[in-house]
């Protein structure tokens, strides 16, 4: 984290209880199965960030088609170049509150939380569309810190074009912990969003945004099709959707997914 030119680098100085200085290396099976317990729903890329110094590896080679990069990668600052120039000052506020919250958990707590939040990248064609980030750690040193975290950018240009300043820090690997932090507005850290959606909703939701059938659904649930169809028609009657792209759009805005 010495190098001055990572814009990201003053931000991660201030959770040292956070981030390790250590380096380490992950296997790329172990990224591409953490991938595939991940929602994304679009096209996308993987890298992984070593915190110590901002370098990456195992980048995903769609990650230069879709940037139009004639090389892959080496520093994570050659990737947040590509975003847009008015989103950064968003991207810096939401890595600080994001990890002002994790900072703050117990060390095995943190293994299991993902930051998330959404910015503009230029495409292979100049234009500028809407990703999604998602940031999770995959090492840590003997005291917890975080040593590296695979990040998946994902292209939901096609879901939202509109980008609702909210930034999350959600639980994985079965930990439900889900907070939102709003920065179009004064922050409020650690607040539990309006989420209207029951665990069961929630968990139906999140299969219905993979393209899941009700029927499917059903049976990684354990309940009948009949029971799926009525909480997909309670999640459209309170989330004010008329069918699942519309829902999709309106969760990928909430932060819901």
């Amino acid at each position: 984290m010495e190098d001055k030119s990572l814009q990201l680098a003053p931000i991660w100085k201030r959770f040292p209880q956070l981030f390790s200085e250590k380096q380490l290396e992950i296997s790329e099976s172990t990224i591409i199965q953490m991938i595939s317990e991940m929602l994304v729903i679009g096209d996308h890329y993987y890298f992984i960030l070593n915190v110590a110094d901002g370098s990456v590896q195992h980048v995903a080679a769609n990650c230069l088609s879709m940037h139009n990069l004639e090389n892959t990668p080496a520093h994570v600052q050659e990737i947040i170049d590509l975003i847009h120039p008015d989103d950064l000052p968003y991207v810096l506020r939401a890595e600080e509150v994001c990890h002002q919250k994790i900072a703050k958990q117990e060390a095995e707590e943190r293994k299991n939380l993902k930051a998330c939040y959404c910015f503009r990248m230029k495409m292979n064609n100049g234009k500028y569309q809407l990703f999604h980030h998602q940031s999770i750690p995959v090492l840590f040193d003997e005291h917890g810190k975080i040593v590296s975290t695979v990040n998946i950018h994902t292209n939901i240009d096609h879901i939202s074009k509109k980008n609702s300043l909210i930034a999350h820090v959600i639980g994985i690997n079965n930990n439900n912990s889900f907070y939102q932090f709003n920065l179009s507005k004064k922050i409020s850290i650690g607040k539990k969003p309006n989420n209207p959606l029951t665990t069961r909703e929630s968990d139906i939701l999140q299969y219905v945004a993979k393209g899941y059938s009700s029927i499917q659904i059903a049976e990684l649930l354990g309940i009948s099709d009949q029971t799926v169809r009525v909480h997909r028609k309670n999640i459209l009657k309170k989330t004010q959707t008329i069918n699942s792209s519309s829902l999709i759009k309106y969760c990928v805005e909430m932060g819901w997914l």
